[in-house]
């Protein structure tokens, strides 16, 4: 090829313009590169329709005079002429009008436009012909090799521009889709948080609305079962002071007997008696009261083993357990150390046997409670099994409802498994669970090996 030529294609494939994919530009680069390096008339840029039926100029240089006409050429009026673009291959014309594949173009358009050479050159773009660029002269000339070969290049830079076109045009799409896709996720950023807001405004006000209530119950409950004894007192007192009063009247009068005097007395003792006994029962709801609050800042967490240490809190529980006829079987790993409380887990399992003689078995053969204690990577379990009759929907969804009790007729308070709950929960840094087995009742407690404060 031709320096000459070699120097015009280096140039124009280091333009910038081509890798921006600025077609206007490039339209006018390559055709004036064409016109200058080939010393040709006239130079146009050709593109085929989707379906290949037609073919619109696009660019246009004729001598200086750069131009877009509104030039249109159909496979049905030019047959052969596309029949031969149907080959991608050079059409090298010397005489246009005497060629074969494009002389059908000699009167409407050759000889308008006086044109007498053509060569047109195929335009890829990934892979496939998209148009033709094409080289027109107005007099009869003979294209040399390197020529067809310049014209080929240009073409395939000319491919490389679309392709850089293309490029820009997806990353303008692709601007704009994340634009609006930002917009998108703004807008329902914004209305989950304005939704999330709501939410934790209306979960703060379901919990006051709860805890109030909650509150509401707990005192309730808490005026329910110390007004009874207390009101059993004070009638008492109210007797005692009304015989009391009655022997006064009687002395004074100077009729009181002996035998008055005596049943008068055994009334007084009878209600004093009466008054210690729902005293005493007050002190000890109160007492029950204060277990369920969290444990005294006085207590230090301990390392225990508990095979060692369950056994020390059955013997304690030792009289319940023979009352009731109720046997205890212990699986628990002889080498299982939990970093815990001693007198709070000891009022657990206390509790846990308790609750479990007092409402598990009604006339059960062979009650049995079962303890289990197991070890995980990062926590200890305890179950607590019973192979009694077991709980009903209401029983397991109230269990730690502060004064729930199915045994209130027999004076249970309703505060153990509570009590239960809150040392669980409170204190050992753990979680406590209750559910049905097809033979009782167990009650899970998991707790983490060791404590993460102490207190």
């Amino acid at each position: 090829m031709q320096i000459e030529l070699q120097y015009i294609l280096a140039q124009i494939s280091r333009n910038p313009n081509i890798d921006k994919g600025d077609l206007p530009a490039t339209n006018s680069l390559i055709l004036e590169a064409i016109t200058q390096g080939l010393a040709v008339d006239r130079a146009s840029i050709w593109l085929l329709s989707d379906d290949n039926q037609l073919m619109h100029c696009a660019y246009q240089l004729d001598g200086k005079q750069h131009s877009t006409p509104d030039l249109t050429l159909s496979r049905q009026d030019f047959p052969n002429y596309f029949s031969a673009l149907d080959d991608e291959r050079n059409i090298v014309a010397a005489d246009a009008h005497q060629h074969p594949q494009t002389a059908e173009f000699s009167d409407i358009y050759l000889s308008v436009s006086g044109i007498c050479s053509m060569l047109d050159t195929p335009i890829r773009h990934h892979g496939v012909m998209v148009g033709i660029i094409c080289i027109e002269h107005r007099q009869i000339k003979q294209w040399q090799t390197d020529e067809i070969i310049f014209a080929g290049f240009l073409a395939d830079i000319y491919g490389r521009a679309l392709s850089a076109s293309e490029r820009v045009r997806y990353q303008c799409e692709l601007e704009q889709l994340n634009s609006g896709l930002e917009q998108i996720i703004n807008q329902r950023t914004q209305e989950l948080t304005q939704s999330l807001e709501q939410l934790q405004q209306t979960q703060h006000r379901l919990i006051e609305v709860e805890k109030m209530a909650s509150l509401g119950r707990l005192v309730a409950g808490i005026a329910h079962e110390i007004n009874t004894p207390l009101g059993v007192a004070v009638t008492a007192i109210s007797h005692a002071e009304a015989t009391l009063l009655e022997l006064e009247q009687l002395f004074q009068a100077g009729q009181l007997s002996r035998q008055k005097f005596s049943h008068s007395g055994a009334a007084i003792k009878h209600s004093i008696a009466m008054v210690n006994t729902n005293l005493q029962r007050t002190v000890d709801l109160v007492n029950s009261f204060k277990q369920t609050a969290a444990a005294s800042p006085d207590q230090q967490a301990e390392w225990l083993v508990l095979s060692q240490f369950i056994p020390k809190v059955l013997c304690s529980v030792d009289s319940l357990l023979k009352q009731h006829q109720v046997s205890v079987q212990l699986e628990v790993p002889a080498t299982l150390q939990v970093h815990s409380f001693a007198s709070p887990l000891a009022t657990i399992l206390t509790r846990l046997i308790e609750n479990a003689c007092q409402h598990a078995f009604d006339n059960q053969p062979s009650p049995q409670i079962m303890i289990r204690a197991s070890q995980h990577t990062y926590s200890w379990q305890l179950d607590v099994a019973d192979n009694g009759r077991g709980m009903n929907a209401n029983e397991l969804a109230r269990a730690f409802e502060p004064f729930f009790t199915t045994r209130r007729h027999t004076g249970a308070k309703g505060l153990g498994m509570t009590l239960v709950f809150n040392l669980v929960t409170h204190l050992l840094q753990g979680d406590v669970s209750l559910h049905n087995t097809d033979t009782g009742c167990v009650v899970t407690l998991r707790c983490p090996l060791t404590l993460s404060t102490t207190t």
